[in-house]
């Protein structure tokens, strides 16, 4: 590609976009076309991977869940006593549902809450720890032996980075060796299996690979 036609696709895509990319390249538009172009594919070879992670962790969150409240709709148990984040995010998933003209069983509604509401159920809310943790959370990661605090500290930085993604930010800085370890390593303390699994078919390897 041209120098001239680098400039001219930099005006489609957001000169104050490019400009990051740009300074990454000494001011070269033609590379940093090509870095940012790099991180729009390094960036779908993590969905993948980040996709198993928050669809297992729903799965095994809300089985333990459901378990422990007797109901399917563990929310709505008085014992469950979310903190209001929390109730506001299943409010407007069950708005969002009902807008789009979906059913809204309890399957429904915890298919639509975010990776962010599962995140938080593992952080302190109201006094988590004694009424969730403790007592049902920590059985959905079998293959963790540290505190419940920890836990949450890493799944949050998971939260950060794949919302960095799915706002189409710049990555391509990123330790992301350890980006896809760490996901890997959340994905082994639910079962190792589905860990060998994403690994097997992830390509992350193969696009870090092919950085410019």
């Amino acid at each position: 590609m041209r120098e001239a036609e680098a400039r001219r696709l930099r005006d489609f895509l957001s000169p104050s976009r490019l400009a990051e990319y740009e300074l990454r390249c000494a001011g070269d538009p033609v590379a940093a076309l090509r870095l940012h172009c790099w991180n729009t594919e390094i960036s779908e070879a993590f969905y993948g991977p980040l996709q198993y992670l928050e669809v297992s962790m729903r799965s095994v969150m809300t089985k333990e869940l459901v378990t422990l409240f007797g109901q399917r709709d563990w929310w709505a148990s008085p014992r469950a006593d979310l903190h209001y984040g929390a109730r506001r995010k299943i409010a407007e998933a069950t708005d969002q549902l009902r807008r789009s003209g979906l059913p809204t069983d309890p399957q429904q509604i915890a298919d639509e809450l975010p990776f962010g509401f599962y995140v938080s159920l593992l952080g302190p809310g109201n006094n988590y720890d004694q009424r969730l943790w403790r007592p049902a959370l920590y059985q959905a990661f079998p293959g963790y032996r540290g505190r419940r605090r920890d836990l949450h500290r890493r799944f949050d930085f998971l939260r950060v980075f794949r919302n960095k993604i799915a706002h189409h930010c710049p990555i391509h800085h990123r330790h992301l060796v350890a980006d896809h370890d760490a996901i890997l390593e959340s994905l082994r303390y639910i079962d190792t299996g589905l860990a060998v699994m994403v690994e097997r078919h992830s390509r992350v390897g193969e696009v870090l690979a092919r950085r410019p």
